[in-house]
């Protein structure tokens, strides 16, 4: 079997370097990805209009649960190769590999037959009223029926230390997404159908590679053979409890960005659900680094904390989260200065700009603060805190950002639904950066005193 030179990366090259190395790869990668989601609403919002682009966002916490399962699946089966490798154990790995696999076909196709089964319900519980409902359902109905290609496990790739691949892995079929968005909406006249399907044929083609790499290409550190995906429970069961964080934080945010999407729709009516579903792609594709920045942790951490160098994790969680304080400070200042002209970008709608100008101006005060959680959630799953892990998204989302949101939606109206965010972000800053001071702290005294102990 070919070694690669990642596992010895991992755990000796100097930590700013090593960073500077898996990071900016996925940096890269996710930002390539989230260009092609931002693509959608930008070529909605100019070939349909600003009503079609808000129909789209309103579909977005039902991309976030699919995500959710590709990120549960990814989650967990990378921290368990990180390990598994950093033992030596191929073998365990393969089982690990294709287990998780078996997991993510099994649930996206459960997701697919009720999704589609219960659609029109789900359109109407995303928030869609009656300007936004056929554009909602359209664009959700094919989305829900191209789940099952949904991932292509590029994390399974990094968790092994080829930072390349994934970057293939995501950027290729973004490519492809790019490509087809223009043709699907404007020369075929698809409209937000064609946004989707452009979607889902990129998400085929992230499969098709996936496959290829793992099973066919022979460039992977250990071999997948058919015998591996025989059914594991131990290993499926680990892979579930280890990813369920992910999966927790992203339908915990879904279904707060639901209620979110509801409350604007219920004060503020189309013009403020397109122009809020702007912001959100908006902001999502400006906060890709710090998400890349935390996919490139996990086997950072996974690696080190296996071998036990908690020192150099330690270091890595230092310099990330001084890095997300920092870029979140630039990304508020972009966003105060040329609010208008962001908004312009998608829309030449002028009662979409000047309400987009106004909520992006309030809601992008607090975006030094939230990439603090990103880098404590991903601590948590590679190192095995799973209760831990469990606990932030639900405390984040549900325990904090939803109560926030209706109590200054109650007293305030539509301006408290949009001051809640600066509120809620500040808070959890608080207890994602408290939580993992202690964390740290604690285990660096744990490792004192055995020290002591032994010497």
């Amino acid at each position: 079997m070919k070694q690669t030179q990642g596992s010895e990366q991992m755990l000796n090259r100097p930590i700013p370097s090593l960073l500077w190395s898996t990071c900016s790869q996925t940096v890269m990668s996710v930002m390539m990805y989230s260009l092609y989601s931002l693509a959608d609403t930008f070529f909605v919002a100019r070939g349909v209009g600003a009503i079609a682009a808000g129909a789209v966002s309103l579909a977005g916490p039902l991309l976030t649960i699919i995500g959710a399962f590709a990120s549960m699946v990814g989650a967990g089966g990378a921290s368990l190769i990180s390990r598994t490798l950093g033992r030596g154990d191929k073998e365990e790995t393969a089982n690990v590999a294709a287990n998780t696999f078996l997991i993510f076909y099994i649930v996206t196709v459960l997701f697919t037959i009720l999704g589609l089964w219960q659609l029109d319900r789900i359109v109407i519980f995303l928030g869609a009223d009656e300007a936004l409902m056929d554009y909602t359902r359209s664009y959700a109905r094919i989305i829900i029926a191209g789940t099952v290609t949904s991932t292509g496990f590029s994390s399974l790739m990094r968790a092994e230390g080829n930072i390349r691949q994934s970057i293939y892995q995501w950027m290729i079929p973004s490519l492809v997404n790019l490509l087809l968005d223009p043709v699907f909406i404007f020369l075929f006249n698809w409209g937000v159908e064609g946004a989707a399907y452009s979607t889902v044929f990129s998400q085929v083609v992230s499969m098709c590679l996936s496959w290829w790499y793992f099973l066919f290409s022979g460039k992977n550190t250990y071999l997948i053979r058919w015998k591996n995906f025989r059914p594991q429970p131990r290993i499926m069961g680990e892979v579930i409890a280890i990813g369920l964080p992910s999966l927790l934080s992203q339908i915990c945010y879904s279904g707060y960005m639901t209620f979110v999407n509801r409350q604007f729709t219920a004060l503020g009516g189309a013009v403020a659900i397109s122009a809020f579903g702007i912001i959100g792609r908006l902001k999502s594709f400006l906060f890709m680094p710090i998400a890349g920045i935390a996919q490139g942790l996990q086997p950072i951490f996974g690696f080190n904390h296996a071998a036990g160098k908690n020192e150099r994790v330690r270091q890595a969680v230092r310099i990330t989260a001084g890095f997300t304080i920092i870029y979140g400070l630039v990304l508020t200042l972009i966003c105060q200065l040329l609010p208008a002209w962001l908004m312009k970008m998608f829309v030449s709608e002028n009662d979409v700009i000047t309400q987009g100008t106004s909520m992006l101006r309030i809601i992008s005060i607090s975006l030094s603060l939230t990439g603090v959680g990103s880098i404590a959630t991903v601590y948590y799953q590679s190192t095995g805190k799973k209760l831990t892990a469990y606990f932030l998204p639900i405390a984040s989302n549900l325990l904090l950002a939803l109560p926030v949101l209706f109590v200054m939606s109650h007293f305030y109206g539509f301006h408290g639904a949009m001051a809640s965010f600066p509120v809620s972000d500040t808070v959890a800053f608080l207890l994602n950066g408290i939580l993992l001071y202690y964390s740290l702290k604690k285990r660096k005294q744990k490792e004192k005193y055995h020290y002591e102990q032994y010497h």
